[in-house]
């Protein structure tokens, strides 16, 4: 009698141990994380990101100089030196001072400071793409971490669960209504849950350098703990999806502004039909002669370039800028098809994993949970033996990491659709 009230004391344990959520893995002592606060510290931090926003800052100096005239150029000489080099024997002998500037013909100056507003803003667009590319790696080192919390607190869940597995088959085979190899077998599977906690304490600590390193952070800062993950249905269809990307998509607003450049060149390029103009105004100083005073006198001048060679220079421009703009807009199409069928790839893959997340929840979970409930009571009754009711476990042990490896991909798979997009899409937009 007391035997068997040992066993019901054991059983009840067994149950407690089952349905009773694990307390939180170290929660008391470490701050939670929230996954767009870390987003936020990383676009405010990231080194990558800092490097690129000065990469535009040198896109912007360099506008003003597309747009400025070139140095003036002074010069100094001598005018109708005599040979006996004197500077009175001649009446035409002055010592000269000048002064040129030389003006592009109307209408290029305007195009070359366009052409580099256009380079300006694709690099713009190129920081937007590195800020992206942060946030979804931000987001998959996070939802791993999660990942890695969660699968710690089932495994150590379970471990407590395979450790009272232990105590029941040790006594029921003291009693001699069990077998040693239930007992070995039990042992051997909590074995399998001390290695595998271990292997996960390494893999956090690999995540949390890894976030410390997207945050710009010192390598031994204290993370925290990832809050919990709840599961989110994806509001959009692929037609919105890939709306939003035509609209969004840093990669193809910058080439779109590349192209824009490219034909503020064409247009500079026919331009470059027209001669430039060079001012040249002179002042000369004359000595008195022996006979004669001599007045100082002004010079002024205009050159211009005559572009007669312009089959071999104009016009492989104007066939090499046409070009440029041809070879960029074919690439355009292709990264639209190619940003169209990532969109409907991770869409497919999002609506599967949202498929697969309910089924775990709604069906393998809780039927796994209730045959692990029907072994314990067949065990009670001596009609199930320790085996049954040990791989009963263990199969839950399975679908619960599943789940919440299908969970962590599902984020992940959001957050690289988001990357693609070029835009946040936690929630539906406000009016929608």
């Amino acid at each position: 009698m007391i035997l068997r009230l040992s066993q019901l004391a054991n059983m009840v344990l067994f149950c407690f141990l089952i349905f009773s959520p694990l307390m939180s893995y170290g929660q008391t002592e470490k701050q939670l994380l929230n996954v767009d606060q870390l987003v936020e510290e990383a676009l405010r931090n990231n080194p990558e990101i800092l490097a690129a926003k000065k990469k535009l800052e040198v896109f912007r100096e360099k506008i003003p100089q597309a747009f400025a005239l070139e140095d003036p150029m002074l010069g100094l000489g001598v005018a109708s030196l005599p040979t006996n080099f004197s500077f009175r024997d001649e009446d035409m002998t002055a010592k000269e001072i000048s002064v040129s500037q030389k003006f592009p013909f109307p209408g290029k100056r305007p195009l070359m400071r366009e052409m580099a507003e256009k380079e300006a803003e694709a690099v713009s667009n190129e920081i937007q793409g590195k800020i992206n590319q942060i946030m979804k790696d931000v987001k998959a080192a996070f939802y791993d971490l999660s990942h890695i919390y969660r699968t710690t607190e089932v495994t150590q869940r379970n471990k407590n669960i395979l450790q009272n597995f232990v105590k029941i088959a040790e006594t029921r085979y003291a009693v001699g209504e069990g077998i040693q190899q239930d007992v070995l077998k039990a042992h051997i599977e909590v074995s399998k849950m001390v290695d595998e906690l271990i292997m996960l304490e390494q893999k956090k600590r690999a995540l949390e350098a890894k976030l410390n390193a997207l945050l710009n952070r010192p390598s031994e800062t204290e993370v925290g703990i990832p809050e919990e993950v709840i599961f989110r249905k994806f509001p959009f269809t692929n037609e919105e999806l890939q709306k939003m990307a035509l609209e969004a998509n840093p990669q193809l607003r910058g080439m779109k502004k590349m192209i824009e450049s490219k034909e503020k060149a064409y247009a500079l390029a026919k331009r470059e039909y027209y001669p430039d103009f060079n001012f040249r105004f002179a002042y000369g100083q004359r000595d008195n002669g022996p006979e004669m005073k001599r007045r100082d006198m002004y010079t002024g001048m205009m050159e211009i370039n005559i572009p007669i060679f312009y089959k071999s220079k104009q016009d492989r421009k104007v066939v090499e800028v046409k070009a440029d703009i041809q070879a960029l807009e074919a690439q355009v199409q292709a990264m639209k098809n190619e940003i169209f069928f990532m969109i409907t790839d991770m869409g497919s893959m999002i609506h599967r994993g949202e498929r697969q997340l309910d089924l775990y929840k709604t069906g393998i979970i809780p039927q796994a949970s209730l045959q692990i409930s029907s072994a314990m009571s067949a065990y009670r009754v001596g009609k199930a033996d320790f085996m049954t009711l040990l791989d009963g476990q263990m199969t839950l042990y399975k679908y619960e990491l599943q789940y919440h490896q299908a969970l962590t991909e599902y984020e992940k798979t959001v957050a690289s659709l988001e990357a693609v997009i070029g835009k946040r899409l936690s929630q539906k937009e406000e009016g929608k």
